[in-house]
């Protein structure tokens, strides 16, 4: 995924692809990145074990999705992308339209879904403008699967800032760190 918003910040089109499980990983990659609502094209996990015959037969089934990317402009509904801050993800406005209240425990939520296709999960504490999250990683063998907490430190940040506002302060307290970043 970071090579592709990479080569779009060089107005080079890109298509990822990513397997299923890496879903959640790829979007808040785009999104950390600026790339809200950036399409990709997602397959069936894993792909290393399929045969020559199944991979060229995944590959024909994608092309077209790939090729149309590449050559019309990316596949983005443009009226579902207005109505919502990111890919099936936590929105403050639909939230609010819906009348519901925008808070702490729905943020939390919403930003460890990100983390759980990595076998992660994340907790949060807020007091006062001070916000902590702590990343729980059960299976030392996916703690290099979940992405560094310096990467999701701004992700992070810029989510708070825009469901609770600006003046908050946030740190990651993660298990792979003596201390938090």
């Amino acid at each position: 995924m970071l090579d592709a918003v990479q080569f779009e910040d060089l107005q080079l089109p890109a298509v990822p692809i990513l397997t299923e499980p890496f879903r959640s990983t790829g979007l808040a990659m785009a999104e950390l990145r600026g790339y809200v609502d950036y399409p990709f094209v997602t397959v069936a996990h894993p792909v290393t074990s399929l045969s020559m015959e199944q991979t060229l037969a995944l590959a024909d089934m994608i092309t077209p999705a790939v090729e149309s990317h590449l050559v019309d402009g990316p596949l983005i509904d443009e009226a579902a992308s207005s109505s919502r801050t990111s890919v099936g993800r936590f929105s403050p406005a639909a939230a609010e339209e819906a009348g519901s209240v925008v808070d702490f425990d729905d943020l939390v939520e919403d930003l460890a879904a990100g983390l759980h296709s990595d076998g992660a999960d994340l907790s949060g504490h807020r007091s006062g403008t001070q916000i902590t999250f702590r990343l729980h990683i059960p299976d030392e063998a996916c703690a290099q699967c979940v992405m560094p907490s310096t990467m999701l430190m701004p992700m992070f940040q810029r989510r708070v800032d825009s469901v609770l506002g600006r003046g908050f302060s946030v740190d990651i307290e993660d298990p792979r760190l003596d201390t938090p970043s």
